[in-house]
C-alpha cells in the first residue's frame, strides 16, 4: 500500500510539474512577426506612389497600402489619420483618438478642460468591411519593431507598424500599411 501511494505521489508531482511548466511557458510565448514584401505594378489603379504591395505577414498574403504619410503616429500618445479615416480594399479604417487625450485633435467649438498625458504610444481604430459590420481592434506601440493586429472577420484585415529609421515618409521612422487579405486577385479600390 505504501509503494502504491509512493507512486501516486510520484505521478502527481510530475503531472503537476508539467503543468506548472507548460502554463508558464505559455505565459511567456512571444510571436515574431515576420514580413516580405513584393512590390507589384499599379498600372491599373492610382494608388500614392503609383504602386500597391502585396505582403506576407506570419506566413499569410495581404494587400498592403502604405498610409505613413497619412497618419500620425504618437510616441507617446494616442496615433491618428490626418483625415480620420482610409478605406482600402472596401475596408474603411477609422482611427479612435479621444480629444480628452493629449495630442488627439479637438473637434472644432469643442474646449477640453483637462487633457491625459498619454505615456505610452498606442493605436486604436475601426474596421468597417463591405457588408457594413464592424470591429474594433488596437494595441500598445512599443518598444517592439513590429506592431501587428488583424480582424477576427473575413476578409481578414488589419494594421502592421514598422519602425524603421530612415522611412521617408514620417520623420519619426514608422512604416503603416493597412492590410487586407489577398484572395488570388488584385484589390478592389474605387
Amino acid at each position: 500500500m505504501k509503494n502504491e501511494l509512493a507512486a501516486s505521489a510520484v505521478i502527481l508531482v510530475l503531472v503537476l510539474g508539467a503543468a506548472v511548466g507548460y502554463f508558464i511557458g505559455v505565459a511567456n510565448l512571444h510571436t515574431n512577426t515576420t514580413t516580405t514584401t513584393i512590390y507589384t505594378s499599379a498600372t491599373f489603379t492610382s494608388v500614392s506612389n503609383n504602386g500597391i504591395y502585396l505582403m506576407k505577414v506570419n506566413g499569410s498574403f495581404y494587400w498592403a497600402d502604405d498610409v505613413s504619410k497619412d497618419i500620425v503616429i504618437g510616441m507617446p500618445g494616442y496615433s491618428y489619420f490626418l483625415n480620420g479615416s482610409v478605406t482600402f480594399d472596401g475596408v474603411t479604417f477609422t482611427t479612435i483618438c479621444p480629444p480628452i487625450y493629449a495630442g488627439c485633435p479637438v473637434p472644432s467649438g469643442t474646449s477640453i478642460q483637462n487633457q491625459t498625458t498619454v505615456m505610452a504610444g498606442a493605436i486604436r481604430f475601426n474596421m468597417t468591411f463591405p457588408d457594413k459590420s464592424t470591429e474594433t481592434t488596437g494595441d500598445v506601440i512599443g518598444d517592439s519593431i513590429y506592431m501587428f493586429v488583424l480582424s477576427q472577420h473575413y476578409p481578414k484585415a488589419g494594421m502592421l507598424i514598422e519602425y524603421v529609421n530612415d522611412y521617408p515618409h514620417n520623420s519619426v521612422g514608422y512604416g503603416v500599411f493597412l492590410l487586407v487579405s489577398s484572395c488570388c486577385a488584385p484589390p478592389y479600390l474605387s
